[in-house]
């Protein structure tokens, strides 16, 4: 709870209250947590944010998982090869997704920085269409039904242009989108495999829809994808071969 950037910092009370327990109990918990410096309390304002063990924690998490952090690697090359922030996305258990990486490019121009940890919904950008596009069909009718949220005017949320959108993506292999999550900011996004066929993770490009041109998105294409295909196929996800035989198209 504490990761999401709008719970960041909490009482006791909200806490307790946001996961429906006991106040003794997440009480209990929140001080055992403190003592190994997973979180911290600050005594002035009575509030709990996430603590500085953490990072290191994350850090060696990185290092030792070898698929993760050559997908990681990945990030500051395509963030310089096209100049705008790119972002490494995974998807919860929840459906939720959340920034695991990102990387910004080296450059002055203005760039749109993220909050690793922040999460956001699977219905509202790029992102989230590039995971939802290669789930089974019937599965969009349970996020129609549930309605879908207009998180700005750009939003997709007429049942059957959002189907399309989601068939789009399968088809191409990548989803672009506009100001459809976040006003003024567009993001270019592609799917990494597992050698399952299931969408790992997707790595997106960010960047103010107002310096994009279809010369720089096509070149945040090109460049994800074939960043994407490379991390896929070292996964053992026979993409490449999948191509030659007909299967997912380009």
């Amino acid at each position: 709870m504490l990761s999401r950037y709008k719970y960041r910092s909490c009482t006791l009370t909200e806490i307790a209250d946001r996961l429906s327990v006991n106040k003794t109990t997440c009480l209990r918990v929140l001080r055992t947590l403190e003592r190994e410096d997973f979180i911290r309390y600050h005594p002035e304002t009575r509030r709990y944010s996430l603590g500085p063990y953490l990072i290191p924690l994350g850090n060696r998490a990185a290092e030792l998982n070898q698929r993760i952090a050559g997908v990681m690697a990945e990030l500051p090359m395509v963030a310089r090869a096209t100049g705008m922030t790119t972002v490494l996305v995974q998807r919860l258990r929840d459906d939720r997704l959340i920034y695991i990486a990102s990387a910004e490019p080296p450059d002055d121009r203005v760039r749109i920085a993220v909050s690793i940890g922040q999460q956001f919904p699977i219905t509202g950008a790029a992102f989230g269409k590039c995971f939802l596009a290669y789930d089974e069909e019937d599965d969009w009718d349970r996020w129609i039904a549930e309605g879908l949220k207009a998180f700005t005017p750009n939003t997709i949320t007429h049942p059957e242009r959002f189907k399309e959108s989601l068939r789009e993506v399968r088809q191409q292999g990548y989803a672009v989108t506009h100001a459809e999550l976040t006003p003024g900011v567009s993001a270019v996004a592609v799917p990494i495999f597992d050698r399952l066929g299931r969408v790992e993770w997707v790595m997106a490009c960010l960047a103010l829809t107002a310096q994009l041109d279809d010369e720089r998105i096509a070149r945040a294409i090109a460049r994800l994808r074939a960043g994407a295909e490379r991390l896929s196929e070292w996964s053992g996800y026979p993409l490449s071969q999948e191509r030659k035989d007909g299967g997912r198209e380009s």
